[in-house]
């Protein structure tokens, strides 16, 4: 059966990603497809609508990819100016690997295997021997264990281009973790379970526009990076970490390393087989980077908040939760977190609207727990509170958290009470069938609160005076009221109701709620 033509240009290829047009892209005058300077010169200019070949869990790392590279590069060639077309960027990138005269680390496939390849660092061996595991598809590459077939399909990439090939190897190098003996993960997170979590201010939702923003952010705070992580080089550091040879025995010291690196994980070798791209890979003896154990990920990632509520400080490990409100707002306290770099807003990066992105892949033991999204809109109003008045957001915070918490515990739960005892004389506490009928509303209405939480939250942020102020907190606490209600209509007509005591439970169920509200919230309704 003949080869489809998608693959049989592979055969000429060196698959060069800076002469090669390998990235899809939309732009504003329509589809495109770019070398990877090209693809810089486009963000720059903020012509980039979309690159619709970057799956969802692929897109941070991306990002996180084009920002480091370009903030390492613009120091390479001693300019900050990152407004530059494809040639100057062809000149910054190629300065990186200057010792590279073809281009082998941006190749993604190099046949020698003393030089790297784009992610794959040289064989010291020289032979593929060691790398015995061997992927047909970039999907099987990539970092989603899919191996039960559920919700994302595995190797399902059969006719793949580079493009798939390129971000499949970027996302496992940059953001994989332990897989068991011999697949050792990356050094920017808690531990071999945990996952890279991206935190970061987007200052509109085009492409460009946060490349740009965070690779001039990464350049003005070099030297508070290099202070706040003494341990890393000041010149001369491995930036890329891929260029240098790797055996699976020796390991990378952190002072060896530019505090804005590019890490790889594992030992991969890409080549052309019967025009196809195969994937080639091996164990290894330990990780790439060493750092002691007790860093607990805390590695200076600009995008990385660190948990500061132990004696020892460790990163944010997102699980299966993702990012409910609760946690977003721990993320937003600084006695409890400290914020990645690029979660904070400064005065240069203006005053328009921004939105705060929540991006990780969460992992378990031999698998992962899905991939977290979130995007909060935060108005012009509010971005001081995200900047240096981060603990007069985190009091606000706490106490609207404090606000549900009554609603849901005092006033909703204890309405649902009523109802599931059919208004007894005296209430039972605790009741394990009640709490079981309960749970689903509950969570229905924290669901609502998380949908309404920041909204309300920077509405209140933006009231110009106290009176204001006050309008919002109790617009705030009806809206939770009117969640309460609502999840007890939902429960009414979900619970069997027979029996001659029904309106009365649903009446009685209704009183609970309006008096646990004057009981607990009466002064924030009268206070003027």
């Amino acid at each position: 059966m003949p080869l489809p033509a998608v693959l049989l240009i592979f055969r000429f290829m060196s698959l060069n990603c800076i002469e090669e047009p390998i990235f899809t892209t939309t732009i504003c005058t329509g589809q495109a497809t770019l070398s990877l300077p090209a693809l810089y010169s486009a963000l720059m200019r903020d012509d980039v609508e979309d690159m619709p070949a970057v799956r969802p869990h692929q897109r941070q790392a991306l990002h996180a990819f084009l920002v480091q590279v370009g903030a390492l590069a613009l120091l390479e060639g001693t300019t900050t100016d990152p407004s530059l077309d494809a040639s100057v960027w062809t000149h910054l990138l190629r300065a990186l690997t200057y010792k590279f005269t073809h281009d082998e680390p941006w190749s993604l496939i190099v046949e020698d295997l003393s030089k790297p390849g784009f992610l794959q660092p040289p064989i010291p061996e020289g032979t593929v021997a060691p790398l015995r595991e061997r992927e047909q598809t970039p999907d099987s590459l990539d970092i989603l264990v899919t191996s039960k077939n559920h919700d994302v399909k595995a190797q399902r990439m059969a006719i793949a281009t580079p493009e798939h090939w390129f971000y499949a190897l970027l996302t496992l190098q940059t953001t994989q973790g332990y897989l068991g003996a011999g697949n050792y993960g990356i050094s920017r997170m808690n531990g071999g379970y945990a996952s890279r979590p991206f935190v970061g201010l987007a200052p509109s939702n085009r492409l460009g526009a946060r490349v740009r923003r965070d690779i001039n952010r990464l350049l003005q705070a070099r030297r508070e990076v290099l202070d706040e992580n003494s341990g890393f080089a000041a010149v001369n550091g491995i930036g890329l970490v891929w260029l240098e040879p790797w055996d699976g025995v020796s390991a990378i010291a952190p002072k060896q390393l530019d505090p804005f690196y590019v890490e790889v994980c594992r030992r991969v070798r890409l080549i052309r087989e019967n025009a196809r791209i195969v994937a080639l890979r091996g164990r290894s003896q330990a990780a790439r980077i060493a750092f002691p154990k007790n860093t607990n990920g805390v590695t200076g990632d600009p995008w990385t908040p660190v948990d500061q509520r132990e004696t020892i400080a460790k990163v944010l490990t997102v699980d299966g939760g993702g990012f409910h409100y609760k946690r977003v707002a721990d993320l937003l306290d600084p006695q409890q977190y400290k914020a990645a770099l690029l979660q904070q807003w400064r005065q240069a990066d203006g005053t328009l609207d921004h939105s705060l992105v929540l991006t990780a892949t969460a992992r378990e033991q031999g698998g992962t727990d899905g991939f977290h999204e979130r995007r909060i809109v935060v108005p012009t109003s509010a971005l001081p509170f995200l900047g240096t008045r981060a603990h007069a957001l985190a009091s606000l915070v706490k106490e609207r958290i404090q606000d549900a918490a009554t609603i849901r515990a005092r006033v909703l739960l204890t309405a649902l009470y009523v109802l599931f005892q059919r208004a007894p004389d005296e209430l039972k506490f605790p009741h394990a069938a009640c709490e079981t009928k309960a749970a689903p509303f509950l969570a229905a209405f924290d669901r609502g609160v998380d949908r309404n939480f920041f909204d309300a939250l920077f509405d209140e942020l933006a009231a110009p005076d106290g009176t204001a102020k006050r309008t919002a907190r109790r617009q705030w606490i009806y809206t939770l009221k009117e969640l309460a209600v609502l999840q007890l209509e939902a429960a009414k007509g979900a619970t069997p109701r027979s029996g001659i005591r029904r309106y009365q439970a649903e009446g009685a169920a209704e009183d609970a709620i309006e008096f646990g509200f004057r009981k607990h919230f009466s002064m924030e309704m009268t206070h003027d």
